[in-house]
């Protein structure tokens, strides 16, 4: 190809019948190699990995590894040490290596392939197969002086970006402190990591390991004296590119499922998962602190009983200090409070969580043009003209400066719906806020829902996000101190989440917590909407629970049905706009015909249950779902 183009361009390309000839035998014989190797490429490519309990490659990795690429080497050399009990050796690329290669991450090796991490977008990763080496690369965070200023203040895991990369013992948090190097730093949990995703899907998809919680039973690593993997390149990212739900067993279900956990545990769960992605944020910003530290000008002050706790929303001078906070952060100048959501690309404005807003004429003549849009839902639009309002106002200072930044919000409460008159700017990313776990029994809410969320499809031309409410009926019963029927609802939750993909939904916060299965499943959809729930679920049954597997899977399936179905909320505890928790979830739910099937089942896979393993899974479940509801049924009828 060389060739040709020096002939281009001396201009004598044409100048003979044979040079044309020769050209055309060079490009038909280009062609010819390019099929063959693409044929080669399609075809799948075998890799020893251990054999006859030897390492037949070793780990290569930078000299100077990104924290992803650090990660990804420990877990490669961790999970081929448990499969097999055969160490391969991790090295550096400083000096000359022979033989049979894994490469992690960027480094010379890969760069001579062709491949270079910063030339993948975001979030994306490559597993490549060649005869003598494996490719396992994406796009990481670089440890730079610039990156390590980034402002930031996510919606997780602390109030900076830098408390995002938490440090672990790597060795001591997987159970081998005898070879702990020390603490390492994780990836930030909203850095890029594509290294790590990877590692981690070479990992499941070639070798059968499966991360179902954070503890050592929730586990799944086969055992094999000799591994060979095959395969063909794959080159992909997540679907969903935000994927926020760090669950951390706070809620009763996740903490028994999964036994005792540490800390760090759960931090390399998250990445385990992929959870994280990208930076975004959006959550209530205008608190009462904020606004007696920063917000303090007399003249903004909400009038009426909402001082102190909101502001006048239509006054110039609050849109102008706020406009300028938002430039300020994205020109890295560290000016947002503390508590306040901003990250990446987004400037989140969020008023404080009450509707005691002003009552000064400008506000009260936007609010008034909005009574009408009352739903008798949780979310309506009355306030969606007033508030909106101003959302535009600072959108519009921000596009002056910054066109490519957004400010984002929450599409919630009385401004769950879009404003009625006016269109929102095309910097300003939505984030309605659904109810998605009353979506299988309540028919006025999901429609409610779906509404505001089709309007803001409509209409918004920033990155939606999604604010999703997984917290009843368990938040209402440990604040109204009952114990709830467990609301199961893994198909349900699937199916949403994909409708939510296909519809170019961005990213999604979860808000509370479900039990350990129906979260693994969530979070494989967002990777890859297009995976069988039917087949992870028993997949998840036989790995898990083996000689048990078929009773517990009846009683996880028998509780989903129960709970999703709607003709087990029947009047008086069906409300138009919520359920009565506490007293349909052992009236109508629970109740003592089903819970005798339910014990049954629980009581048959105790017996069936022979390995240390699957006992110890059987009864973590018992005592998180059975114990709980025998309980709930006793405590309601004792009072």
């Amino acid at each position: 190809m060389v060739f040709i183009k020096e002939k281009l361009e001396k201009k004598w390309f044409y100048s003979s019948v044979l040079d044309s000839a020769l050209c055309i035998w060079i490009f038909y014989i280009g062609i010819l190699c390019l099929y063959a190797h693409g044929d080669e490429k399609n075809k799948d490519i075998e890799f020893p990995i251990v054999k006859k309990g030897k390492p037949a490659c070793c780990i290569v990795i930078s000299e100077h590894p990104t924290p992803s690429a650090r990660l990804s080497a420990f877990e490669l050399q961790y999970h081929v040490l448990k499969m097999t009990g055969v160490e391969l050796p991790i090295r550096n690329d400083a000096k000359p290596i022979s033989g049979q290669k894994i490469l992690v991450g960027d480094n010379r090796f890969t760069e001579e392939l062709g491949f270079k991490g910063a030339e993948f977008v975001p979030q994306e990763y490559l597993i490549a197969f060649y005869p003598d080496t494996l490719v396992l690369l994406g796009r990481d965070w670089e440890d730079t002086e610039a990156k390590r200023c980034e402002l930031g203040r996510p919606m997780n895991c602390g109030n900076t970006l830098e408390d995002t990369r938490h440090k672990i013992d790597y060795w001591q948090t997987v159970g081998m402190p005898e070879r702990s190097q020390g603490e390492i730093e994780l990836p930030g949990v909203y850095d890029d990591q594509g290294t790590c995703y990877a590692v981690y899907h070479f990992l499941e998809k070639f070798c059968g390991v499966r991360w179902y919680g954070p503890s050592s039973i929730s586990i799944i690593i086969p055992t094999q004296s000799t591994l060979v993997v095959k395969g063909t390149d794959i080159r992909r990212l997540p679907a969903l590119k935000y994927r926020d739900a760090l669950w951390a067993g706070f809620w009763p279900f996740m903490e028994k499922q999964w036994g005792t956990v540490s800390r760090s545990e759960v931090f390399l769960f998250w990445r385990r998962l992929r959870l994280g992605g990208e930076k975004w944020a959006g959550n209530h910003t205008f608190h009462k602190q904020t606004i007696q530290t920063v917000f303090t000008d007399p003249e903004y002050q909400a009038k009426g009983p909402g001082a102190g706790t909101q502001l006048c929303y239509t006054h110039p001078k609050l849109i102008q200090q706020v406009s300028q906070m938002a430039d300020d952060f994205f020109n890295g100048i560290k000016n947002a409070p503390e508590g306040w959501k901003a990250v990446g690309n987004y400037f989140a404005i969020v008023p404080d969580d009450n509707l005691k807003f002003c009552r000064c004429d400008r506000c009260q003549e936007l609010i008034r043009s909005g009574r009408d849009m009352r739903t008798g839902q949780f979310s309506g639009g009355s306030i969606s003209n007033y508030f909106f309002s101003f959302v535009n106002a600072v959108a519009r200072e921000l596009q002056k400066t910054h066109p490519n930044k957004y400010i984002t919000t929450l599409a919630y409460w009385e401004y769950a719906f879009p404003p009625r008159g006016f269109e929102i700017e095309p910097n300003v990313s939505i984030a309605p806020c659904l109810h998605t776990c009353y979506y299988a029994i309540h028919k006025e809410i999901r429609e409610n829902d779906m509404a505001l969320y089709n309007a803001w499809l409509k209409q918004a031309k920033a990155p939606i996000y999604l604010w999703n409410y997984y917290h009843h009926p368990m938040e209402a019963g440990l604040s109204g101190g009952f114990k709830c029927f467990p609301n199961i609802m893994v198909h349900e939750s699937a199916q949403m989440m994909r409708k939510f993909i296909h519809d170019g939904i961005r990213g999604i916060f979860i808000c509370g917590e479900q039990d350990m299965l129906e979260g693994y499943v969530i979070a494989k959809i967002w990777d890859d909407p297009t995976q069988d729930v039917d087949a992870m679920l028993d997949e998840f049954f036989k790995l898990y629970f083996g000689n048990a597997s078929e009773p517990m899977k009846q009683f996880y399936l028998q509780i989903e049905q129960i709970a999703c179905n709607p003709e087990n909320y029947p009047s008086p505890y069906y409300k138009k706009n919520s359920i009565d928790w506490k007293n349909v979830a052992w009236t109508t739910l629970g109740t003592e015909e089903r819970m005798k099937k339910l014990g049954e089942l629980i009581q048959q896979a105790q017996s069936l249950a022979q390995t240390a393993s699957e006992k110890q899974r059987v009864q973590q479940w018992h005592d998180a779902l059975w114990v709980w509801m025998q309980k709930g049924r006793e405590e309601y009828f004792a009072k």
